[in-house]
């Protein structure tokens, strides 16, 4: 998967990951945003992979049901 891409979560299994500019593109805002909920408590749960941030798809979805 690209990782600028805006992903279709539908096709996403829910243990695959997306990075901070993936998981901006799906919402539409920006990488900086995502990183100032992160660091707010805000968003979904980060996961650390490497060092880097990452977003579980199934975390992904339960965020944004909520957000309803």
């Amino acid at each position: 998967m690209d990782r600028y891409a805006v992903p279709d979560l539908d096709q996403l299994p829910g243990s695959a990951f997306l990075t901070r500019r993936q998981l901006a593109a799906l919402v539409g805002c920006s990488w900086q945003s995502v990183k100032a909920w992160a660091a707010a408590g805000r968003g979904p749960k980060v996961t650390r992979i490497e060092n880097s941030p990452r977003y579980r798809v199934s975390d992904v979805r339960a965020w944004l049901g909520e957000a309803k």
